[in-house]
């Protein structure tokens, strides 16, 4: 139960993350869009660092595939973004400026669908490792929201319905889907949580390698560098924090044969 407990709560507090970045959009906007791409600069560094450093090992450490599910996640989160990319393409001569603008939110929507996944089967691990993928995507619900109503009030939305729909994509889908999955991944077989947890592993590189970056490079990377080295910087002392305290997540146990020798 306490679990699914702070899946719920950090799932409450991306959305509002994502309240307060459009908040700020409303009423400071030139401070928010100017410096939302070092937000995504921040979350990168910290998302890929905590990814590295503790989820992919403690995934190694919980399941024997679990570099082949970390790669398995990676390739999941290309084909998510790729493919909705793709579809302003095809439905961009009868409405081209709603479809370009819708498509990304979609792509951010499912992006915040799959974090609410990331909660529930991280949390389900320990504390600690929920604490790990979490941080580095709350940070990053800041940026997504802002994109999500610029490209909406671009597309020819009202500030009002820009912003509910924002906040839709960006914060209510986290929290939902953290709420759908919480309960089923609390209750999973530790085999189907290890490989589990190595494709959340997988996906969460996907988004601070390609997803994040990208938008960290429209602050320009002379700007953008030293806060990403600031978020793998505190992605660092955060794993050595935890490294260092009384944090201790024994191995799966296996299934081990004994031979009996006969007697002479």
């Amino acid at each position: 139960m306490t679990a699914i407990l702070y899946t719920l709560a950090f799932g409450v507090g991306a959305a509002v993350i994502s309240l307060i970045a459009l908040l700020g959009v409303r009423f400071a906007s030139r401070f928010t869009r100017a410096n939302e791409p070092l937000f995504a600069a921040f979350a990168a560094g910290l998302v890929i660092a905590m990814a590295i450093l503790h989820l992919v090992p403690e995934a190694v450490q919980m399941s024997e595939r679990a570099p082949v599910w970390v790669l398995a996640g990676f390739g999941v989160g290309f084909a998510i973004q790729r493919g909705i990319e793709s579809w302003p393409a095809k439905t961009a001569a009868g409405h081209p400026g709603m479809a370009i603008a819708l498509a990304p939110v979609l792509a951010i929507g499912m992006h915040s669908m799959v974090d609410g996944l990331v909660y529930a089967v991280t949390f389900s691990v320990d504390f600690f490792t929920g604490l790990s993928a979490s941080l580095g995507l709350m940070v990053h619900e800041f940026p997504e929201a802002i994109i999500c109503f610029v490209l909406l009030q671009r597309a020819g939305l009202s500030d009002t319905r820009a912003f509910l729909f924002a906040f839709a994509a960006a914060g209510l889908t986290t929290l939902v889907a953290a709420a759908i999955a919480a309960p089923v991944a609390a209750t999973v077989p530790d085999a189907v949580l290890g490989n589990l947890f190595a494709l959340v592993a997988g996906i969460m590189l996907h988004v601070g390698a390609t997803h994040l970056l990208t938008h960290a490079g429209e602050a320009g990377w002379r700007r953008a560098s030293p806060v990403l080295v600031a978020g793998a910087l505190t992605g660092l002392l955060i794993t050595t924090f935890q490294s260092s305290g009384s944090h201790v997540h024994a191995p799966l146990a296996k299934p081990t044969i004994a031979f009996i020798e006969p007697s002479p």
